[in-house]
């Protein structure tokens, strides 16, 4: 539903997560929603909310790692989020190093080597998301192109056992939330359980 939907929810699943993975770590989850999500199919179908969120978040992200320049920062956008935080990945400072994008819609990129700085990008994309049946086009301000979770993309996968539909990539006990805690802890996800 949507409280599980809700960034607050799934960033407090994430921080979880990953206290249960390593309690020793020294980690904090921020929830960011600073754009207007489209609220439409036709504004969804297009790019202009996720560039505009995109220069919001890389702005925060510049500011946060100015202020605290030894963090490592990971990026996890869910949806029409994913497509924001990879376009974010654009401007944002060095300490982004990873970013996850958990039945992304599109990623501005043809293809995962095309993200700059060198930054991993990982991908979920569970084989009963509604996402997977949105088709790979790109015109001129309409569609995204090829998805992150399409394997021809490039993209690291992520596991995606337990999750079922567009909304549970965090749920508590996934495969998916336990694999984005360790993408985020700097350990390899393929190993990564509990």
């Amino acid at each position: 539903g949507v409280s599980r939907r809700a960034p607050s929810v799934q960033a407090g699943q994430l921080y979880r997560e990953l206290r249960a993975a390593d309690p020793a770590a020294r980690v904090a989850v921020l929830a960011w929603l600073g754009y207007d999500p489209p609220d439409g199919v036709l504004t969804a179908a297009g790019d202009v909310s996720a560039r505009r969120g995109a220069a919001g978040l890389a702005a925060l992200l510049r500011e946060l790692a100015s202020r605290r320049p030894e963090a490592v920062i990971t990026l996890v956008g869910h949806s029409y989020g994913a497509l924001v935080v990879s376009l974010a990945a654009a401007d944002a400072p060095a300490q982004v190093t990873d970013v996850v994008s958990l039945g992304g819609i599109g990623a501005g990129v043809r293809h995962a080597d095309e993200l700059p700085g060198g930054r991993r990008l990982w991908a979920a994309e569970a084989a009963t998301d509604w996402i997977r049946r949105v088709p790979p086009v790109r015109l001129p301000g309409l569609g995204f192109g090829r998805r992150p979770g399409d394997p021809a993309f490039g993209a690291r996968p992520l596991p995606v056992a337990g999750v079922c539909g567009h909304d549970a990539y965090l749920t508590p006990g996934s495969a998916t939330l336990i694999a984005v805690a360790a993408v985020v802890l700097g350990a390899d996800p393929a190993g990564a359980s509990r």
